[in-house]
């Protein structure tokens, strides 16, 4: 049988809300919670984005509690990166057992368009000194 791969952590710099922020991944764990603005939209955008690093496939809308979209307010997801350069990685065991870190750097494109530069990217056999107990 053939194992599947695992991800390990996702990390999030200067997304809406998180500055530098690192999130362990736990295999056996499939819930996302917080209250109202905690970021989880953005924890998940930036997750789905790393994964599928293609601007014409990603399509994020701000919803109000009730579940309606926020009509003018929704930015998608150039609302959800702060301004400058932004990444979001997924750090991954692979079924082969490499690990590889793929991601993508983001920056807000000036003018009214609302419009993000997406640059993906992925680091292959990575190898750490240091055990994960010590990031």
């Amino acid at each position: 049988m053939i194992e599947r791969g695992k991800f390990r952590s996702l990390t999030l710099i200067n997304w809406n809300g998180f500055f530098a922020r690192t999130f362990d991944l736990d295999e056996l764990v499939t819930t996302l919670s917080g209250g109202n603005g905690a970021g989880k939209s953005t924890t998940m955008a930036a997750f789905v984005t790393a994964l599928i690093p293609d601007l014409t496939l990603l399509h994020f809308r701000n919803t109000t509690e009730a579940g309606a979209t926020s009509g003018s307010r929704d930015k998608g997801l150039h609302g959800k990166l702060k301004a400058g350069v932004c990444y979001s990685m997924l750090d991954t065991i692979n079924s082969r057992h490499q690990r590889v870190v793929v991601g993508v750097r983001l920056q807000q494109v000036a003018g009214r368009d609302r419009k993000v530069d997406i640059k993906p990217f992925a680091i292959q056999d990575c190898r750490c000194r240091y055990s994960r107990r010590n990031w």
